[in-house]
């Protein structure tokens, strides 16, 4: 019956350890949807996720945009930085909260033997492990000594450098933000270029079998003339040649579709891309001024407001380097939950500590010195970038323009060929050509029409460049422009 009380003292303390561990293993518990959630707001902008890729699917633009957007495990990686400064941001204004733990501790000991030294004349005698558990505030037990204590911890610290700390991780969270979407314009782009250059050539091996299969013809046709002695023997070797270049030039364009393909899928994060992609372009209008592009672009450019958070952040940095040289408190207090004697021992304590650095040996002087250059650099880099953003909407812009005079002339060309393929069929028709020339005037034809084609392309490519280069470029871009159909860009081979 003597023990009831230590077992119900024992009991308490075993209900509050394992609450303590109850609400420490919850936290340790994270919804990992939730964080992923957190940076795919930024992406998705609300727009659904989209369905997977079929095999044989049709593959439009804007549907390869929008999942490279959702599936690209590098713009992924990029929102987990994004993800990481928004902990950071946390975890600095941590530092004006205080921090409470729960430190239970059991001590046994062995008792000493014998007695205590008299502590005055007279005294009756006491034994040495009845002193010692007065002392220490333990419970003899035989020959053992044991002590239980259920303190609960608090800590917390004064800096002057937490202010300057924390409005840093502010402005580092809008940084990755920016680089993220800058690094979702950069994803986007690549993947319209590599979807439109499988586009073009694409076309191009159309135009290279018929241009094999001429090469072919003109093959037989000396083949022939040489068997009647009216070709020569060096014409005949030349037109092996063209057919053999002609059917390398076949196997490369190929491959280029098949290693475009690969690309495609690892941009869009697809095991496969094998069904045909949809080749719209944008209408061949005049190109708009430069003027808002540039101001666009100063202003609105991710990586161009990323590098100007950096500078922000950076004056943060200096500000808590200096702020090492001011004086900093701690206040620590505890207070006991359960001890086993209180006797000697008080319920709580609270000790409030202070620190003024008066040498450090330099160390803090080189804080200063390193977050000063480090804010000189970053001001080098925002201005660099700002003169290479300018730099390159206004190249964006050259391309565009010298692509809309390239369509231009090319539409002449193909006007041109069109109409001597058309003598070329007349003449055949009145016995004045022979199929050969039908089939050469065909072959000029469907070049003509390659290259204009591939600049229409090309055009669409620039375009999405130049939005690019003015940080505007999403996955509903697509949606936002005027499209036409490529096919109406040039009439179909004959």
């Amino acid at each position: 019956m003597k023990k009831m009380p230590r077992i119900r003292v024992l009991g308490g303390a075993v209900r509050c350890l394992a609450a303590a561990c109850g609400l420490v293993l919850a936290g340790c518990v994270v919804d990992q949807a939730r964080e992923v959630k957190l940076y795919r707001d930024v992406l998705d902008t609300n727009a659904p996720k989209p369905e997977p890729l079929k095999p044989g699917e049709t593959l439009t633009l804007g549907r390869a945009l929008a999942l490279a957007n959702a599936d690209n495990e590098q713009l992924a990686s990029q929102g987990e930085t994004y993800l990481q400064a928004l902990i950071e941001k946390n975890r600095a204004f941590a530092a004006f909260l205080p921090t409470v733990s729960f430190q239970p501790n059991f001590t046994a000991e062995q008792a000493p033997r014998g007695n205590a030294p008299d502590t005055a004349p007279g005294a009756p005698p006491e034994s040495a492990a009845t002193a010692a558990a007065t002392a220490g505030g333990y419970v003899q037990d035989g020959r053992v000594l044991r002590r239980f204590e259920a303190p609960v911890v608090g800590n917390m610290n004064f800096s002057f450098q937490s202010v300057p700390l924390y409005k840093k991780a502010q402005i580092e969270v809008a940084e990755q933000r920016q680089l993220l979407l800058d690094a979702q314009a950069t994803i986007l782009l690549n993947v319209a270029q590599t979807y439109y250059q499988v586009v073009i050539s694409t076309r191009q091996v159309a135009v290279l079998e018929h241009a094999l299969a001429l090469q072919q013809a003109r093959l037989e046709n000396l083949e022939g003339r040489y068997k009647v002695r009216l070709s020569l023997a060096l014409e005949v070797s030349q037109a092996r040649a063209d057919e053999a270049e002609a059917r390398v030039a076949l196997d490369r364009a190929a491959n280029d579709i098949r290693n475009g393909r690969r690309t495609l899928a690892l941009l869009i994060g697809a095991p496969d891309v094998d069904g045909p992609l949809v080749d719209d372009t944008l209408a061949m209008g005049d190109p708009p001024p430069l003027a808002p592009y540039v101001a666009r672009a100063l202003s609105h450019r991710q990586d161009l407001l990323a590098a100007q958070d950096a500078v922000k952040a950076a004056r943060y940095d200096v500000k808590a380097a200096i702020a090492e040289y001011y004086p900093s408190a701690s206040l620590n207090v505890a207070g006991y939950l359960y001890e086993q004697n209180f006797a000697n021992a008080s319920k709580w304590n609270g000790i409030l500590s202070a620190n003024l650095p008066l040498f450090t040996g330099g160390a803090i002087r080189a804080d200063v010195r390193d977050a000063w250059s480090r804010l000189r650099q970053a001001g080098l880099f925002e201005s660099y970038l700002r003169r290479e953003i300018e730099n390159g909407v206004k190249t964006a812009y050259d391309n565009l323009t010298t692509s809309a005079v390239l369509i231009a002339e090319l539409r002449h060309e193909v006007q041109a060929a069109q109409d001597a393929y058309d003598q070329a069929v007349q003449m055949e028709k009145t016995g004045l050509a022979i199929p050969l020339d039908v089939l050469t005037s065909q072959d000029q034809l469907l070049n003509a029409r390659l290259q204009y084609a591939s600049e229409s392309y090309t055009r669409t490519i620039l375009d999405l460049d130049l939005i690019r280069a003015a940080g505007d470029l999403d996955p509903r871009t697509p949606e936002s422009l005027h499209w036409e159909s490529g096919a109406s860009a040039f009439a179909a081979a004959p």
